[in-house]
């Protein structure tokens, strides 16, 4: 198939791009004591999945349960992170057996109540095996512990329950997308920093971390060398998106989202993708390779304003970059996996709607 044969609104990943990417983020980590665990709520597809780890990480950073069991479903085994709080007897059931299937599985934990609920369901399943890292808040404000003496009092929980104490997380959420790169440097080390004193605490108290995991594609090189740090939970970078492309230069947007014209009026153009594929959490998307952007969109449709002079038909096609990818990504079942004008393979998202 070629790719102007794609039926619209679809999304395309430029392969060669997408493999630079890979391997521009492999080569950095490959000589670091920290390792890459990518973040898979960005691309929520078990072929890139394979593809990261072939290439050196060390497993994958889930956002939630599903997304979970959704790549252990596809046939990837990997240790898996859920770098977040799983809370409930549903959720907790599902969970030991998700831990039966995966080589290793760790969660998140943030309180004493977790740590008692997780130990509970282990206890009734002797056989499941099941890690735990204590988040902390480095500055998000969202989830975690805020003192170092309440991660060790944690910790030594942990170290008394079933579940395997393995060390400390944190996310610098609050920096990863800020533009200018001194302020970036300043909040992601401050976010180190808290980070740092929390597993300090942890080694006094005889609890040394094996695993210290933080960062995101905008902080990857900065989180990613300090010391102590043993792990990096970067996502986007494997395909870029318009939001990130104000940040980072050193990664190339792999990922268009392509749409037909469908009526011209003047300069505006109405097209097939409004916000049913399409986000816009992160604001408008971007015309891709064009003179022309995206000035609105509605349930179905996209609006386009040309510059004078750009000549687009009814039929022809735009190329759009999504302004956030990961959310983008959400609405749709499967990647045309192009190289050049050729579609080498059709991958399904098999992460999407995975929020359970």
């Amino acid at each position: 198939m070629r790719v102007a044969e794609i039926d619209t609104p679809a999304l395309v990943v430029d392969l060669e791009r997408m493999e630079r990417n890979i391997a521009t983020m492999a080569r950095f980590f490959a000589d670091k004591p920290a390792k890459l665990r990518p973040h898979w709520k960005t691309p929520k597809c078990a072929e890139v999945a394979r593809r990261q780890l072939a290439a050196g990480a060390i497993g994958i950073t889930c956002a939630k349960l599903g997304e979970a069991e959704a790549l252990a479903a596809a046939g990837v085994r990997a240790s898996v992170l859920v770098a977040n709080q799983i809370i409930g007897a549903a959720k907790l059931t599902r969970l030991v057996e998700l831990a039966r299937v995966l080589p290793e599985l760790i969660v998140a934990v943030d309180s004493g109540e977790q740590v008692d609920a997780l130990d509970a369901v282990l206890r009734r399943a002797p056989a499941a095996r099941l890690g735990a890292l204590i988040e902390v808040d480095t500055g998000m404000h969202r989830c975690g512990t805020s003192a170092p003496d309440e991660t060790v009092a944690l910790a030594r929980r942990l170290a008394a329950s079933r579940v395997a104490y393995r060390g400390v997380m944190g996310y610098e959420g609050h920096a990863v997308l800020v533009p200018d790169a001194a302020k970036r440097k300043d909040l992601a080390e401050s976010a180190a920093q808290a980070l740092a004193a929390h597993a300090e605490a942890l080694r006094a108290a005889g609890l040394a971390p094996e695993i210290v995991s933080s960062g995101g594609t905008g902080t990857y090189d900065l989180t990613g060398t300090v010391p102590g740090v043993t792990e990096i939970q970067a996502g986007s970078y494997v395909f870029m998106d318009g939001r990130y492309r104000d940040v980072r230069g050193d990664f190339e947007p792999a990922l268009t989202l392509h749409t037909t014209v469908i009526h011209r009026r003047g300069r505006l153009l109405i097209t097939d993708a409004g916000v049913k594929s399409l986000s816009s959490d992160f604001g408008l998307p971007v015309a891709f390779d064009v003179g022309a952007r995206v000035v609105g969109l509605s349930e179905e449709h996209g609006h386009v304003l040309c510059d004078e002079g750009v000549e687009l038909a009814p039929g022809e096609r735009l190329r759009i970059l999504p302004s956030h990818g990961d959310t983008t990504i959400n609405l749709h079942e499967r990647f045309y996996a192009a190289r050049g004008d050729s579609v080498e393979e059709v991958w399904a998202i098999v992460g999407r709607g995975r929020f359970v």
